[in-house]
């Protein structure tokens, strides 16, 4: 009977450990309905979508969709498989990451594989059915093309731009860095530090056509302005994922543990990094603690330049801890029958956990799936105002209403100030409502909105639950 080599048993142990936790349902992801249900729209109509479709406060209102492709992908894999799809996606976005990281990380074996455990764990505290998912992979392959100064690979940059910009707006994270590979090559060469000109000359032309392809998608020049929209978006401050990651929270330990490990490397080997690996990890880390979006991207990025020297430690104070070659290669007996068993573990996981009935439970959990089903079976004057981490999911469920407000960021921009006057239940709300002329609010339980409407005479309760309350505007007569 064939056997498997130690290493390979390892590895392929650690991946499918990985894999546990990595193909999980994104069910709970506020942003994933609209995504989908904007992919669903250009398929059926063969169009892309110029404008909003989705909220009567902002319609028609220009707004690049720049994960376009992504969105017509999600909505194929969600009409073929349904959930299964979308988790199915979201895991192979994460392995697909794993892999390219661990490939890329150079150093101990063991080292390695421990990092990919580390990183696999923030995944699952991340939604990845999402465009984003493309700009991770897509980053973590420029990081090696830079550090690995692959002259060979320089041709794919304006290729991988040209998918990017189609199916994600975060081109501009590859150019951050191509620009931290073009300026620390430069530096070298001013300086006479050993830079390789020849190096810096192909890097920088390939870069600038990777700009012209950029330019190849259904928005022109308007969908080049997203990374710049997103920056300076006034609601910047009131959006979870652009603040500071709290480090303090279980979710984030890992996260946290790899800003500890990069410190601590840091301070030992500093003077052994080249000048782009200072560039890449102090950015990558500095960007990452000034916004949650950017956690995931550092936790990937930091073990490819972090393992090398990781490794040279541990192995100095532990000289077994790098197994050798010989080591390595010895067969284990039970190394066939265990990954077959944690495959079949793998996929148990994969097929229970995006079943309808365990979606259904988190939709209820997350989102007012009843309260959505009593307007259904009732139906409720228009229009309806609801919260933008409920907007995704009603756009989805219920298509018969345009939202007030939804996630996307990008396109209410300001507008979420107004929005959240209301939520807050400040002085005028009533009126705020009746300039968009409201007859049902579905909000939340807990929110400060539903105690003030609660005593005000002009609004009565129709629905409630222990998610959702539907206050229905009291009509005179």
């Amino acid at each position: 009977m064939p056997q498997l080599s130690l290493k390979r048993v390892l590895i392929l142990v650690v991946f499918l450990l990985a894999a546990t936790t990595v193909f999980f349902p994104q069910t709970s992801d506020p942003d994933l309905y609209w995504h989908v249900r904007s992919g669903e729209i250009m398929m059926d109509t063969g169009k892309i979508i110029p404008g909003d479709l989705f909220s009567y406060t902002l319609p028609g209102v220009l707004r690049p969709h720049h994960e376009w492709l992504t969105e017509i992908l999600l909505a194929g894999l969600y009409r073929l498989w349904g959930d299964y799809g979308l988790t199915l996606a979201a895991g192979v976005f994460s392995m697909v990451a794993l892999i390219i990281m661990y490939r890329l990380s150079k150093g101990s074996l063991a080292v390695r594989l421990v990092m990919v455990l580390l990183v696999a764990n923030i995944v699952t505290t991340t939604a990845m059915a999402r465009p984003q998912g493309w700009m991770l992979n897509f980053t973590l392959i420029l990081v090696g093309i830079v550090l690995g100064r692959h002259k060979k690979a320089l041709p794919w940059i304006p290729v991988m731009m040209l998918a990017w910009v189609n199916l994600h707006g975060g081109w501009i994270t590859g150019y951050l860095v191509l620009g931290a590979g073009v300026v620390s090559e430069g530096i070298r060469v001013i300086f006479r530090r050993g830079g390789d000109v020849v190096w810096l000359r192909r890097l920088t032309i390939w870069s600038l056509v990777g700009i012209l392809a950029l330019l190849v998608n259904p928005y022109g020049l308007n969908q080049l302005l997203v990374p710049l929209d997103t920056f300076t978006q006034a609601a910047r401050p009131y959006i979870s994922e652009w603040r500071p990651p709290n480090l303090l929270v279980f979710s984030r330990i890992s996260f946290t543990f790899m800003i500890i490990i990069g410190l601590l490397v840091t301070l030992k080997y500093y003077r052994r990094y080249s000048l782009v690996e200072i560039f890449l990890l102090g950015g990558f880390a500095a960007w990452s603690l000034m916004t949650a979006r950017v956690v995931l991207l550092y936790t990937f990025i930091a073990p490819i330049i972090l393992v090398p020297y990781l490794s040279e430690w541990m192995t100095s104070i532990v000289p077994r801890f790098t197994l050798s070659d010989e080591v390595l290669r010895r067969p284990v007996r039970l190394g066939i029958p265990l990954v077959a068993v944690m495959t079949v573990l793998v996929g148990w996981l994969f097929l229970n956990g995006s079943r309808p009935e365990r979606i259904r439970a988190i939709q209820e959990f997350a989102f007012p799936a009843n309260a959505v089903d009593f307007i259904k079976e009732t139906g409720v004057p228009h229009e309806l105002f609801s919260t933008d981490n409920w907007g995704g999911y009603l756009i989805y469920y219920l298509p018969e209403y345009k939202v007030f407000i939804d996630s996307r960021a990008d396109l209410y921009d300001d507008f979420f100030f107004y929005y959240f006057s209301i939520l807050r239940g400040e002085d005028g709300w009533q009126e705020k409502l009746a300039r968009y002329d409201v007859q049902t609010v579905l909000i939340g339980v807990k929110r400060t909105l539903t105690d003030v409407m609660r005593g005000d005479p002009d609004w009565e309760i129709i629905y409630e639950d222990d998610v959702a309350v539907i206050f229905q505007k009291v009509t005179e007569g």
